[in-house]
């Protein structure tokens, strides 16, 4: 059984890839929720969703958000009527918002996304991070924005001085935490450690769940030298003081990992990655096509 965590689109990427070699039911996905956002009363999940959308074969793989084939019909009447509707939620995606939004009232998001993999016949584990609201905050020039409107409406193109992640982080779910504990290895998939990782290690029992048991826990590196994979990864490093590079991340995580799979391009750091404590894997970490995804899921396979 392995555990990732996952967020953005670099996680459900490298997932792609192992879903080539293990059978779905052999993993789990701890999602995060720090991105869940509230859009016309609807409770969406953004990173749990695109998740759920990849095992039961929805997801639209040309953008990593939303379902393959949607169409806009009822967000074209409410730009008509309301105008400046930034957020953008398909037809077929809006059914799983009032799902999950009308069930919300009496059940946990845990229990939700356990109905909503029974419904959809996936097999692997989803869960999300925790139950509890934790949100991920941007102040900016333009003063404290969630996370979506930064990315979403100004397409992350304003500086961000400080993120923070605001509520209550003390405890996760004994789901999370079992599938951390029985997991045979644990994967940090190559998101953005600040914004798709960062809260669900911003949970006090998560973290410290995973530094018991950092013997197997390994980071698929998001960056090569000082390139981020997509996104505006770089810019939110230095916002959270962390060195955009692979020092950096080996900073940012260390204590919670054993090993960390870098690209060739930063193999030159590999004795500093080691006087941190943390073995440096070698391999092409570039998650271009379905090939590239295969080929390095079936390298870390064979090495852990």
């Amino acid at each position: 059984m392995y555990a990732f965590l996952s967020g953005g689109t670099g996680t459900p990427k490298l997932l792609e890839g192992f879903r080539n070699h293990l059978n779905d039911v052999n993993l789990q996905v701890i999602c995060n929720t720090g991105d869940d956002y509230q859009w016309n009363g609807l409770h969406i999940s953004p990173d749990l969703d695109t998740v759920l959308y990849l095992f039961s074969g929805k997801l639209d793989v040309e953008k990593y958000w939303g379902i393959k084939q949607d169409t806009f019909h009822a967000l074209q009447t409410l730009n008509e009527l309301e105008g400046n509707q930034w957020f953008n939620v398909g037809d077929f995606d809006l059914g799983l918002h009032i799902f999950r939004t009308n069930l919300l009232k009496i059940n946990t998001l845990t229990e939700i996304t356990k109905m909503i993999c029974n419904q959809w016949q996936i097999s692997a584990t989803i869960l999300p991070m925790a139950d509890q609201l934790i949100t991920t905050l941007l102040d900016t020039q333009h003063g404290k924005l969630h996370f979506q409107e930064y990315f979403v409406r100004h397409r992350h193109s304003i500086d961000v001085h400080k993120i923070i992640f605001q509520g209550d982080k003390t405890q996760s779910t004994k789901d999370v935490l079992m599938a951390i504990s029985n997991a045979k290895q644990i994967i940090i998939g190559p998101s953005n450690p600040v914004t798709s990782i960062g809260p669900i290690i911003s949970i006090n029992d998560v973290n410290q769940q995973l530094k018991d048991t950092s013997h197997k826990v390994t980071l698929i590196s998001p960056i090569e030298g000082n390139r981020a994979f997509s996104g505006p990864t770089v810019q939110l490093m230095l916002a959270h003081g962390i060195s955009p590079d692979i020092i950096g991340i080996c900073n940012y995580y260390q204590n919670l990992i054993s090993k960390i799979i870098i690209s060739p391009k930063d193999k030159h750091l590999s004795s500093k990655i080691y006087d941190l404590g943390i073995e440096p894997m070698i391999m092409d970490i570039e998650l271009k096509n379905d090939q590239n995804k295969s080929q390095l899921a079936r390298e870390i396979l064979d090495v852990l």
